[in-house]
């Protein structure tokens, strides 16, 4: 179980004990009462909008499906709900579902735990600005608990973007309060995922996601970086003598590997991350991102299998989102799960 009753949090945090009581509901065991834990599996990570469609609503005039978290394909065994974020009434980020009880949400991420798929909860997104301030750290933490033993999460995706990255005092309070909910459930037996999706260009040494990357160094069950809507930004190549940039659907081979190379290993300017932490973040189709979409699969697959043969086989890939995937384009054409199709293998 998750949690059973109510009891204070007690944890050491840089040597201070850290002391929080909160209000948790008692749920009768279910699957989602059990963490789904990834550390030893590929992921294939499709993100699920917690929002209605208004049509139209893609970069080329496409539209979003509106489905269930139960309805996610099944190819995704790594489902962030978007998003955790402010409600106007607190500095304290927070989530509910937009269109059903939070009884009926907990039977899906019982449903989705159910076939061994883990449910997270994404943490910021585009339009959400998140500030919070040294001493919020407790209370931050027992809201994530919260979340989870109201609807059964496994984790928590942080996706800050924009000015949300380096607002208030959010790149010390929000890797400490991960901390305290790790180790909770540490303490019971379980894993609590942490993950992150930063932009690609915050990668770098001194860079907006540098502080959540060293904070949680050994905590952090992935990072998936998103290689898209960035232009013409990308990685200079010494080997090949040319810059190679994410928007050039040409080098796409080239941008995926050597991103990824140079992530591994910290080089080219680029903070590392181990090989097995690495995720691919690509959008699903070309309504879902500005730019990055992959129009031919045989590159990922190309770069992919390099870096197997180079001794570095990474985590697997993200994509924004499972609801467009199952989207359609301007012209009403289903996106009918391409995503999900061409890339279920990695799994095998």
């Amino acid at each position: 179980m998750k949690f059973k009753q109510l009891l204070p949090t007690v944890l050491l945090i840089a040597g201070i004990a850290a002391v929080g009581f909160s209000s948790i509901p008692v749920h009768a065991a279910d699957a989602a009462s059990e963490m789904v834990n990834v550390s030893d599996k590929k992921v294939l990570v499709g993100y699920w909008h917690n929002w209605a469609s208004k049509g139209r609503d893609g970069y080329k005039q496409g539209t979003s499906a509106n489905i269930s978290l139960a309805e996610v394909n099944k190819a995704y065994n790594v489902v962030p709900v978007s998003f955790m974020k402010s409600d106007g009434t607190s500095r304290i980020p927070t989530f509910s579902p937009y269109n059903k009880t939070d009884a009926a949400f907990r039977q899906d991420v019982a449903l989705l735990n159910s076939q061994g798929r883990a449910v997270l909860l994404a943490l910021g997104g585009a339009d959400a600005h998140i500030q919070l301030q040294k001493g919020d750290e407790q209370a931050f933490a027992d809201e994530i608990i919260r979340q989870v033993e109201t609807y059964g999460f496994d984790g928590l995706d942080i996706d800050l973007e924009q000015s949300a990255i380096t607002a208030g005092d959010n790149q010390t309070v929000i890797p400490a309060a991960l901390k305290i909910v790790k180790n909770h459930y540490k303490a019971q037996g379980q894993n609590f995922i942490i993950t992150m999706a930063p932009e690609f260009p915050y990668l770098k040494p001194g860079g907006a996601y540098e502080k959540y990357i060293t904070s949680l160094d050994g905590y952090y069950d992935y990072i998936a970086p998103q290689l898209y809507n960035q232009g013409g930004d990308g990685v200079w190549v010494d080997e090949i003598n040319t810059w190679v940039p994410q928007s050039n659907d040409q080098l796409k081979y080239e941008f995926l590997y050597y991103m990824s190379d140079s992530l591994i290993h910290g080089s080219r300017s680029f903070l590392k991350i181990p090989n097995d932490k690495l995720v691919l973040g690509l959008p699903a189709n070309v309504d879902g991102a500005g730019s990055g979409y992959v129009i031919d699969p045989t590159a990922v697959y190309q770069a992919l299998d390099q870096l197997k043969k180079d001794g570095n086989p990474i985590k697997g890939l993200m994509t924004w989102s499972a609801n467009w995937d199952v989207g359609t384009n301007a012209a009403g054409k289903a996106y009918n799960n391409e995503f999900a199709t061409r890339y279920v293998q990695i799994l095998q």
